[in-house]
């Protein structure tokens, strides 16, 4: 497993990876760092210092899932719970900020799933 840290070379995070991450446009979340799936290509990945990244949160029982939020049962990219992919909260975050990982990848199909959310949270 991969840890990035101070004195130490960034992470590396590759597309449909799930990483822990700090959302440093998020400094009061107490669930930091989490879950969160790369979205960015990999050409992208390897010589940008950021990747695009979409957060997962646990799934609240009963809570509505919105056309911009995409499923994970448990086992997912190897996610301890059934979660959701937040895609209209997609971020640009420097690799410094990728703590923990890769803890699993995302099957293609559920890529695509992400990108077709994506699209509803960005296109008419």
């Amino acid at each position: 497993m991969t840890q990035s840290k101070q004195g130490q070379p960034p992470a590396r995070p590759w597309r449909g990876e799930v990483w822990r991450v700090d959302f440093s446009n998020r400094p009061n979340d107490p669930h930091q760092p989490r879950p969160a799936v790369v979205i960015s290509n990999d050409l992208r990945n390897d010589f940008s210092s950021s990747v695009l990244a979409i957060p997962i949160s646990d799934e609240e029982r009963g809570a509505k899932l919105l056309p911009t939020h995409v499923f994970l049962p448990q086992g997912t990219g190897g996610l301890t719970k059934d979660s959701r992919a937040l895609c209209e909260q997609i971020a640009s975050l420097e690799k410094d900020c990728f703590k923990e990982g890769p803890i699993g990848k995302l099957a293609s199909t559920t890529l695509h799933s992400l990108v077709q959310a994506l699209n509803k949270a960005v296109c008419d």
